[in-house]
């Protein structure tokens, strides 16, 4: 690695967390195509001494990569890094080293394509399909959500409670997957503008009220214009700070 470039330096830390910190060096160079199919991968005893860990923290790393889906070992050919339709982009750390080796407003519309895509119909599955029960967890979500944002503390929890409330109650156990991907949205969200919590709020209550009265068209409709709108106000939010 270029010394010169401090981007993916690793930080000093606690001898535990070497490792932790190792994969996330690894992870986001491979991210940003520094590390690409194209070039060899670094030996473990260059890496070691790069990165200040043993070979056996170095080995560790490498499977943890592998098991998301970005690199491969094998005895003949050694290591070397997989095309990026073999990640697991919905991973939770992949998605955050995306995000901080790509521009903002590029994630965010990718990750809101996404989330356009797949949450209104979960919504109006949600509005078909679940029980009393899971109406009322939604309902709860949202409650907490409303007096997070009166007494004006974070309300994050609530709202990753409340979207995957809904993934639960479309009865589809396939998009419980896409939970991560709401998480890091809703997080970086957070992060870019907290404003964002108490203007959308409202938009909150109209999904949940839609799903308790088992409207599905209403549902999607409200669920679509929710993050729609969410989607062009956090553009606008990153155009103007950058």
């Amino acid at each position: 690695m270029n010394q010169s470039n401090p981007r993916f330096a690793l930080r000093k830390a606690p001898k535990r967390n070497l490792f932790a910190h190792v994969v996330e060096n690894l992870g986001k160079r491979i991210v940003s195509g520094e590390l690409n199919p194209g070039v060899p991968f670094p030996k473990e005893a260059d890496l070691g001494k790069e990165l200040g860990a043993s070979r056996s923290v170095i080995r560790e790393a490498v499977k943890a990569l592998a098991a998301r889906g970005m690199i491969e070992s094998q005895t003949k050919t050694g290591i070397r890094v997989l095309e990026a339709m073999h990640w697991n982009l919905l991973d939770t750390l992949v998605l955050d080293w995306r995000y901080s080796t790509m521009p903002q407003a590029q994630f965010y519309g990718e990750l809101f394509e996404i989330r356009l895509m797949i949450e209104p119909e979960a919504a109006a599955l949600a509005a078909k399909r679940s029980t009393a029960q899971e109406i009322a967890a939604i309902g709860e979500a949202y409650e907490a959500m409303a007096l997070a944002s009166q007494n004006r503390v974070s309300g994050i929890d609530a709202d990753l409670l409340f979207h995957r409330s809904i993934l639960a109650a479309s009865h589809n156990p396939l998009l419980l997957q896409m939970g991560n991907l709401i998480a890091v949205g809703l997080f970086i969200a957070h992060r870019i503008s907290s404003e964002s919590f108490a203007v959308f709020l409202p938009k909150h209550k109209l999904v949940y009220e839609s799903i308790r009265k088992r409207d599905a068209a209403a549902a999607r409709d409200s669920m679509k214009q929710m993050l729609s709108e969410t989607e062009v106000f956090m553009q606008e939010h990153i155009n103007a700070h950058t």
